[in-house]
């Protein structure tokens, strides 16, 4: 599946509206494999029954077959790639450090609405943490700590990671007062918005996961609209 962007404001307002629902759809994905995970011989759920037939449409000029018994069963999906797997684990530190920037700004930020979308942006991350983390011990893979722990690693300045604030960065944003803490978080935490929409991008040219890929166009469209709002705010706190 390949990532299309966004094209305008009234696009972003709608993939923004539907955000939670995805989100609930990639949960409840990773809820049906878990239940599915205990019986290693069972075949995948499925609503069409063994015994049931299934009209499978013929090539053109050649009639429609009815298939029954495995046949009729959908084939199992494909193990997810590396770049699957390593965008989950990627993502979990850069939601951490997002919820990071939050909470060392959070008793400065003076602004109501960057306030507001501070409190949005954390609220939003961690249960996509959480869903992420879900997914990578469903496929026996290692989960980041800060997946428990935002704090974990929040100082590092994970070079290899687009839009990572440096932890001199960090120390600046828990030092600001006034409308210079609101004006320096929103251009960290758009820098970091913009940094996930490029590991979006770079996942959706070689992962196949589903899920992966529902969740990544969620993080691409909520975070899209959040970085034109704080641009607003920004060019009006200037």
């Amino acid at each position: 599946m390949k990532f299309h962007p966004v094209s305008s404001p009234r696009q972003h307002r709608a993939g923004a509206v539907r955000g939670g629902a995805v989100l609930a759809a990639v949960l409840l994905a990773l809820g049906a494999t878990a239940g599915c995970s205990g019986d290693e011989g069972a075949p995948p759920v499925s609503a069409t029954s063994p015994t049931a037939p299934v009209l499978q449409p013929g090539k053109p000029g050649e009639a429609n077959a009815s298939l029954t018994g495995s046949a009729a069963l959908p084939s199992r999906t494909f193990a997810p790639t590396e770049a699957d797997v390593r965008f989950m684990q990627d993502m979990i530190v850069h939601h951490a450090q997002a919820i990071v920037l939050v909470s060392l700004a959070s008793e400065q930020l003076t602004d109501t609405q960057v306030k507001a979308l501070a409190a949005r942006i954390s609220d939003e991350q961690r249960p996509e943490i959480d869903a992420m983390a879900k997914w990578l011990r469903s496929k026996g893979e290692q989960v980041p700590p800060q997946a428990g722990n935002p704090e974990l690693g929040s100082g590092h300045d994970h070079a290899g990671m687009p839009g990572m604030a440096t932890q001199d960065q960090l120390r600046q944003l828990k030092e600001a007062r006034g409308v210079a803490a609101d004006r320096l978080w929103l251009t960290l935490m758009t820098a970091h918005h913009q940094g996930a929409l490029q590991m979006v991008v770079q996942h959706h040219r070689s992962g196949t996961d589903d899920v992966v890929t529902q969740l990544g166009d969620e993080i691409h469209v909520t975070q899209s609209v959040q970085i034109g709002a704080m641009r607003d705010m920004l060019a009006r706190l200037t």
